[in-house]
């Protein structure tokens, strides 16, 4: 990606700017993503915390994650963009949806997760790894070390 990057929501009552490359980034095929999504999953990038600049106010709804973890769903209140992802599995990151990005064109997933539950009629990329449902440790471990 090229940093900084930029995005926000789609009536710009929420802006953010990140610094740093993304720490890693999936596609994730879970039921509560594509209800969240309203297709067939949810494309995001997780980044530092301490990376990202944020102007604007979210709101956030609270979800259990079929992995039992928690998560929280931002989203602009005026427009109603989903534009963040904080998860309990990652405490230190901050989630952004793709879409919420300037140009979403940069993004670049890593992996697809909760392959299981994928839609017949979803198209995913043959070339991205796939994982039935959440990763593995060991799976986790290697997305979040740094790629040279």
């Amino acid at each position: 990606m090229v940093v900084p990057f930029s995005g926000g929501c789609a009536c710009g009552a929420i802006r953010y700017q990140c610094s740093a490359d993304p720490v890693f980034s999936w596609n994730c095929h879970c039921r509560d993503c594509q209800r969240a999504s309203g297709s067939a999953f949810c494309p995001v990038l997780y980044v530092a915390k301490a990376t990202l600049t944020l102007t604007g106010k979210s709101r956030y709804y609270d979800v259990k994650a079929e992995s039992g973890n928690q998560v929280s769903r931002g989203f602009c209140p005026e427009c109603g963009s989903p534009v963040f992802i904080q998860a309990e599995l990652v405490p230190d990151l901050q989630g952004l949806w793709a879409a919420s990005l300037d140009d979403p064109s940069q993004f670049q997933p890593l992996v697809q997760v909760w392959t299981g539950s994928a839609q017949p009629w979803d198209c995913m990329t043959p070339t991205l790894q796939k994982v039935e449902k959440a990763p593995t440790a060991a799976q986790m471990q290697k997305l979040l070390t740094p790629r040279g």
